[in-house]
C-alpha cells in the first residue's frame, strides 16, 4: 500500500508502470508532466517514492530530483533512462537521485529497486 508517484511524458509508459506497481501491491499515481508532478510534491502530496523518467520536455528527471531535494523532501527517487553511462550517473547523484533503472523498465528490476530504497 505504499504510495508511488510515476512521472513520464509518455502516457503508455506511465500506464505500464502503474499496472506493474499495482501488481506489486503499491498504490501508484501517474503524471505525464514533470512540472505538474513537482507542483503536487510542493503542495504537500505525500509519496513513499518517486519513479521518474530522465528525458522529458520542460523538466528532466534529474532536474525534477534537484528541485524536490531543494524543498527538503527526502523521498527516494528512482531515475529511469534508456541512456546510461558515467555522465548520467554523476548528474543523477549530484541531483539527489537515490537509484537508477534502465529502460525498458522490467517488473523484477522495479520490484528489487523499490525493496532496496524502501527497506
Amino acid at each position: 500500500g505504499r504510495r508511488v508517484l510515476v512521472v513520464d511524458d509518455e502516457p503508455e509508459l506511465v500506464g505500464l508502470a502503474l499496472e506493474m506497481l499495482e501488481g506489486l501491491g503499491y498504490a501508484p499515481d501517474g503524471c505525464i508532466d514533470a512540472l505538474a508532478a513537482l507542483d503536487a510534491l510542493r503542495s504537500g502530496a505525500s509519496y513513499d517514492v518517486v519513479v521518474t523518467d530522465e528525458a522529458m520536455p520542460g523538466l528532466s528527471g534529474t532536474e525534477l530530483a534537484r528541485a524536490v531535494r531543494r524543498t527538503g523532501d527526502g523521498v527516494p527517487i528512482l531515475l529511469v533512462s534508456g541512456f546510461g553511462g558515467a555522465l548520467l550517473a554523476e548528474r543523477a547523484a549530484a541531483a539527489g537521485v537515490t537509484r537508477g533503472l534502465a529502460k525498458p523498465l522490467r517488473r523484477a528490476d522495479l520490484s528489487q529497486a523499490l525493496a532496496e530504497v524502501l527497506g
